[in-house]
């Protein structure tokens, strides 16, 4: 539980948070993710690409990215909204994040792995650097990071800002296989920088015995990817 609320803040010098909605008891923003705005690793505004897997009819981190000057992908099949352009530079499409292209026949969506998505994209923006990736998308993350990693796709993310969620019934076993991709993440290269605990979604850890959050926003950035 200490390797998921590690902030290693001192990693970024500035931070600023794109996104959230207020919310009560206790009253804070949910659902907002950092970004690092130190200048070798700031998205580039005019010039930036963001994919935002997660959407769920708040677009509060998207309308963001989109006005720091950011052309933004994103990504939501549980909405059972037909892909279109949600304004001029953000674009949504009605599907899921996975490890690999396939069709969930229990939810009828359309899931997909991030380097076949990438790849269909290319004839919008080009081989271009993921300049933030965010992913919030309810436990999936768990089966789609491993893939991100095995594909390579992370060398083409500078940013990334995941909200990883944790089940109270499962056994420590569980709970070191999860802290375990995340660290490969920070093994292959990403810089975590900043961690929150969601105050919304607290209670007992069943299995061990111990209580706590059940979901934490975390962002890196891309050590090898440094602009400067």
């Amino acid at each position: 539980m200490q390797y998921f609320t590690w902030t290693n803040h001192s990693s970024c010098l500035l931070t600023h948070d794109f996104g959230g909605e207020i919310r009560k008891n206790p009253t804070g923003i949910a659902g907002q993710k950092a970004v690092c705005i130190d200048p070798n690793v700031a998205p580039q505004p005019n010039q930036c690409l963001v994919y935002s897997f997660g959407i769920d009819n708040e677009w509060s981190f998207d309308e963001y990215m989109e006005q720091y000057g950011c052309e933004v992908f994103a990504f939501d099949p549980s909405m059972n909204v037909e892909s279109h352009d949600h304004s001029p530079r953000i674009h949504f499409y009605n599907w899921g994040l996975s490890n690999q292209d396939e069709h969930n026949v229990f939810e009828n969506w359309t899931m997909r792995s991030l380097s076949s998505i990438y790849e269909s994209l290319v004839i919008h923006h080009g081989h271009s650097i993921i300049d933030y990736l965010k992913i919030d998308i309810e436990f999936y993350e768990w089966i789609a990071l491993p893939q991100i990693l095995k594909s390579g796709m992370l060398s083409k993310v500078r940013q990334m800002g995941i909200e990883v969620h944790l089940d109270h019934r499962d056994n420590i076993e569980k709970y070191r296989e999860w802290a375990k991709i995340l660290r490969s993440l920070e093994n292959g290269g990403m810089i975590r920088f900043d961690s929150k605990h969601n105050p919304w979604s607290v209670g007992n850890f069943t299995e061990i015995g111990l209580w706590g959050s059940f979901g934490h926003e975390i962002a890196w950035y891309n050590g090898k990817l440094s602009q400067s």
